[in-house]
């Protein structure tokens, strides 16, 4: 083997070499950004456990959102899933909840809520809400209001499923 092809050889096989150190390197860089966003991820689960997946504003736990929208959560609910952003001037905030159905009554008179109907405009949000989370409106489902003024509205729309409801909550 000439000088000359050895030479191109060994080029060949440093450069593949270094093809294959490039795509490790980018590959590894990657996969540690990854990692670093599935920990800010990971944070925030551990900050406020249960906020929906894909809201990176919730800023508040599920019981501060609670109290400070007047809500009365019985500790026998299981919060599904919420959203809350103190931050904003009208601090929204989303839940879904599922609680038996004989502590219900106590939510909607903890909560000052009334009985509403599905034609009551500020009921809307809470059955977009609602909808959203696989809430079908073909049916008879409960709707409440508590109308504090034009900034403090909250609905609510509670569907039983046999002994047990699922509450959706919106402000």
């Amino acid at each position: 083997m000439s000088r000359h092809v050895r030479r191109r050889a060994v080029s060949g096989v440093v450069l593949a070499l270094l093809s294959v150190l490039t795509v490790t390197a980018c590959g590894s860089e990657k996969a540690g950004a990854g990692q670093s966003g599935q920990a800010g991820q990971s944070e925030r689960a551990e900050r406020f456990p249960h906020a929906f997946p894909g809201s990176p504003t919730t800023d508040v736990s599920a019981e501060q959102a609670f109290r400070d929208h007047q809500v009365a959560v019985p500790g026998s609910a299981r919060v599904i899933g919420y959203y809350a952003w103190s931050e904003d001037d009208e601090y929204p905030m989303a839940a879904e909840l599922r609680l038996p159905c004989s502590a219900v009554a106590g939510v909607v008179s903890g909560s000052k809520l009334v009985k509403a109907s599905s034609r009551d405009g500020e009921i809307a949000a809470v059955q977009v809400f609602a909808r959203s989370h696989g809430w079908s409106d073909d049916t008879e489902d409960q709707r409440y209001l508590r109308i504090g003024g034009p900034d403090d509205v909250l609905g609510a729309l509670v569907h039983a499923t046999g002994t047990e409801c699922t509450m959706y909550l919106n402000s």
